[in-house]
């Protein structure tokens, strides 16, 4: 089981088909995401039949995973377009299928990946990312050695395998957060040395993406883990101002030789937000998500229960063509998502949907920092790593949506920190016989 878990999370993200007339990535990732689901589920059910594994109650979080699932059962049932919800949206394709594969991802992480299989998982991942991040640095070069959107032939923005930029960040900010863990338990010097070329690597292509949540997002990722984990650890001190002298020095350096344009596109982040909080603003700030959230929040009132249905934004958001031109200058641009993912569910699944998915992520965390406190040592560092790749990203979808080349990082590292926090409750569960 955990082998086939281990494989899922290292070729996700090199899942691509780069050929054809759709050359988008999501739609190959889909595929593989409920291909995979499907098979994990047939496994166990074989296992069951012949009582080679039990499982004989759900957790708290599991039951809080399956009433958000019910939820969306009966939102994709009341939706506004049925079968749009079934299917997913075009390019997007989070409709009921990929939700459910996103609670069954939890599921599997949680009781399949042992504590004492921790750093091997995570070691999987960051390694391939480092690949993944490579690629999207050449391609900031125009290096990139694979064929192109059409409308992304001049692109300097590195996206990597992930069709946007944006998303490419958000899938940052879940690596380089875990691969600071390692390098902040790695006892030898060589592995201390590649665990920090492996930062460097990310933190360029999160450079070069230049997606300001995921910038915000691992900032505070940082903050949490200057607070939780390097404080009390004088032995790492040294070690932690290497790697922010490191990245700072990285910052300023491609800063220079690009005209200064990023540290400008990181001093929007403040402008905007000054501008919002002073009422001065009127739509156009965070790349016009402003304009975004005030047309959203009347239909959280309209489709408070239940929401329109799963991937239904573009047909629930107001079309007024002259407020398209004038913040996205195009009349006929579809807004198929709410660039707020809280905002998001609200939206399409429901209120009660919403403060389900929040307590089951403040539960997921309050169990997660429980359980740091009780831990020493290396796995009280991985433990506060998970932490803090979680905290960033939902700092950063904020002010961006759940996709899913991203988004099954995001629920195996919830899995894999409950875990932790409860790995004599997942045994007595039933995760073997």
């Amino acid at each position: 089981m955990y082998s086939i878990i281990a494989f899922f999370v290292t070729a996700f993200p090199l899942l691509i088909y780069p050929w054809g007339e759709n050359l988008y990535y999501t739609l190959p990732k889909t595929n593989y995401l409920i291909f995979f689901t499907i098979l994990l589920w047939s496994v166990i059910l074989i296992l069951i039949s012949k009582k080679k594994i039990t499982i004989k109650k759900a957790t708290l979080a599991e039951r809080m995973v399956f009433l958000y699932t019910i939820i969306i059962c009966t939102s994709t049932a009341l939706s506004v377009d049925t079968n749009l919800s079934l299917q997913g949206g075009e390019k997007r394709l989070e409709g009921f299928p990929v939700l459910v594969c996103y609670a069954s991802l939890f599921f599997f992480s949680f009781r399949y990946i042992s504590t004492n299989k921790l750093d091997l998982v995570i070691r999987l991942i960051t390694y391939c990312s480092a690949l993944v991040a490579l690629y999207g640095i050449l391609q900031h070069f125009q290096l990139d050695f694979l064929p192109r959107n059409s409308k992304k032939l001049d692109w300097t923005r590195s996206y990597a395998f992930f069709d946007n930029p944006n998303f490419f960040g958000s899938y940052l900010v879940l690596m380089i957060l875990p691969a600071t863990a390692l390098y902040l338990s790695s006892k030898k010097k060589i592995y201390q040395i590649l665990h920090l070329g492996i930062i460097s690597i990310l933190f360029i292509a999160l450079i070069y993406s230049i997606t300001r949540s995921a910038w915000l997002g691992t900032f505070c990722g940082f903050i949490f883990l200057s607070f939780f984990v390097i404080w009390k650890r004088r032995y790492l001190w040294k070690r932690w101002l290497l790697l922010l002298v490191i990245l700072a020095s990285l910052f300023i350096l491609i800063n220079k030789f690009e005209n200064n344009s990023y540290l400008t596109r990181a001093n929007t982040i403040i402008s905007d937000a000054d501008s919002v909080l002073s009422g001065e603003n009127t739509g156009d700030a965070g790349s016009s998500r402003w304009y975004i959230w005030k047309k959203s929040l009347p239909l959280v009132k309209e489709y408070f229960w239940f929401g329109s249905g799963p991937d239904t934004f573009a047909v629930v958001f107001p079309n007024n063509p002259e407020e398209k031109q004038k913040y996205f200058n195009n009349p006929d641009i579809k807004v198929d998502k709410a660039h707020n993912e809280y905002l998001q569910i609200a939206v399409t699944l429901g209120v009660p949907a919403l403060i389900v998915y929040l307590i089951f992520i403040s539960h997921i965390l309050i169990s997660g920092l429980k359980a740091a406190r009780r831990q020493s040592g290396d796995l009280q560092i991985y433990t506060y790593g998970l932490l803090a790749a979680i905290v960033g990203y939902l700092i950063q979808a904020f002010f961006n949506i759940s996709v899913v080349p991203v988004a099954p990082f995001f629920w195996i590292f919830l899995g894999m920190l409950y875990r932790i926090a409860n790995p004599l409750l997942a045994e007595e569960n039933g995760v073997e016989k």
